[in-house]
């Protein structure tokens, strides 16, 4: 009578829809981009997770030329392990490039997005930078490769300094 048993509460299990695992810890959830409204900025792309992501002036399209030392402080926006493609919640346009190594960069109409290792909060902007690399910027969705202009202001006004990072305006 349990045989019959087991198989009723299986009947029953699978019934009511797929048992989902629980996700292991070493597993990462896809790497999606969204689109967040900020009070200084306006729209700008962001990680589902809250960070900001920026872009590289110096880089051409669909090419990154931060590495090494850059990379470390800026570090490139990569797809999960075992990821396809970006994901965008609310955002399209998105791909990758293969960096050297092989892992996949996300990229917003062929801009490589970063993240900044000053920003040590969700929701911050601290990278609207120019350092010892480069000119950084947040990424306007709507235009993509131009100057962000602050709400209610015409330039950048961004002026934290880091270590790393040489001159801030």
């Amino acid at each position: 009578m349990l045989v019959g048993t087991a198989l009723v509460a299986g009947t029953i299990a699978l019934a009511a829809g797929p048992v989902l695992a629980a996700r292991p810890a070493n597993i990462r959830p896809p790497t999606t981009i969204v689109v967040e409204k900020t009070s200084s900025w306006g729209a700008i792309l962001a990680l589902s997770s809250g960070w900001t992501v920026y872009r590289f002036a110096r880089d051409p399209m669909d090419k990154s030329t931060c590495v090494g030392e850059c990379a470390r402080y800026w570090p490139p926006v990569l797809l999960a392990p075992g990821q396809k493609s970006p994901v965008g919640r609310g955002i399209g346009h998105l791909g990758t490039i293969t960096r050297a190594g092989g892992a996949r960069q996300v990229t917003y109409k062929g801009i490589p997005l970063y993240r900044f290792a000053g920003d040590t909060g969700v929701g911050q902007v601290k990278g609207n930078i120019k350092d010892s690399f480069g000119h950084w910027w947040v990424v306007d969705p709507a235009h993509p490769a131009s100057v962000p202009e602050q709400v209610g202001g015409t330039a950048p006004t961004t002026s934290t300094t880091f270590p790393f990072s040489g001159v801030a305006y």
